[in-house]
């Protein structure tokens, strides 16, 4: 469990800086369909009052990747949160 732990604060701690800023939104976007994130995501799919940071959008992406399993390494996190941004939140990096 501790090893899970550390692993997991290890990547937030990542996931958390600017990498990614070179995040593919056209890439984002096929990953998100394909996870079918609109499935969860209904009545309002993203909302930028409560997530209003770009640290909490990569929060929320890397909260769902992990508890939804959809198995998507770091660069794929990066272009999903890269098309959220983009489409939805439109936050400064």
């Amino acid at each position: 469990m501790k090893k899970t732990a550390l692993l997991l604060s290890t990547s937030i701690a990542v996931f958390s800086s600017n990498i990614f800023a070179a995040g593919d939104p056209v890439a984002g976007k096929a990953l998100h369909d394909e996870a079918n994130c609109l499935s969860c995501h209904t009545k309002k799919p993203y909302d930028p009052a409560k997530t209003n940071t770009y640290e909490k959008l990569v929060k929320a992406v890397n909260f769902c990747n992990v508890n939804l399993n959809t198995g998507w390494f770091d660069d794929e996190v990066e272009h999903v949160v890269a098309f959220l941004n983009k489409e939805y939140y439109k936050l400064k990096q």
